[in-house]
């Protein structure tokens, strides 16, 4: 697909298999056009997006079944921890008494539960990037896509990563989209965004 940048357009082409990391490796603004458009908050100039063997290039971000986790875990300051992790539910009955439950498990698994009265700014940035991981995994989706221009309160994605995905589930495909080297280091797939002449 073609997407446009802060420095022009750029063009990436990757796969994630199911329960396997992969990253897009692009300065910050870039990475962050590329998240974005991946989770259906803007649309590619080109190309099409796929999750599995649909095409959600179309469709709204609640239907494309992608979690995202913007930089700097993106939490709204007025709410608690658990209604930040809540949030995207509001939105999806369908799936909520499902939801309900796996909300619970990612909580445990996550290790946030003495956190869930306290707001944003009371909890540090390596756990408000596990309560944005919650938030994106409440929904069940199939990919998550992880704006992570910096190493800032990340920890081993390889470790997190299993957290998020539901038991008997092939699990989670996640994209992460950076250029910090610590992040990077252990992502072994990793696609470099290319300009658009």
């Amino acid at each position: 697909m073609t997407v446009a940048a802060p420095r022009g357009l750029v063009e990436v082409s990757t796969q994630v298999a199911p329960a396997q990391l992969g990253a897009i490796v692009a300065p910050a603004g870039t990475s962050r056009a590329v998240a974005r458009v991946v989770a259906g908050l803007a649309a590619p100039r080109s190309g099409r997006i796929w999750v599995g063997e649909r095409d959600v290039t179309d469709l709204p971000p609640p239907r494309r079944q992608i979690g995202y986790v913007p930089a700097g875990a993106a939490l709204l300051p007025h709410l608690t921890v658990l209604r930040n992790i809540e949030y995207g539910l509001r939105r999806r009955e369908l799936v909520h008494d499902v939801s309900r439950d796996w909300v619970e498990t990612v909580i445990e698994r996550l290790e946030l539960r003495g956190t869930l009265d306290l707001r944003p700014h009371q909890v540090s940035q390596a756990q408000r990037v596990r309560v944005a991981l919650a938030r994106a995994a409440a929904c069940l989706p199939e990919v998550m896509v992880l704006d992570l221009p910096d190493a800032t309160g990340a920890e081993r994605l390889d470790d997190l990563v299993p957290l998020v995905s539901p038991p008997g589930a092939p699990g989670v495909s996640v994209l992460v989209c950076s250029a910090h080297p610590a992040v990077l280091a252990e992502i072994p797939a990793q696609v470099r965004v290319e300009a658009v002449a």
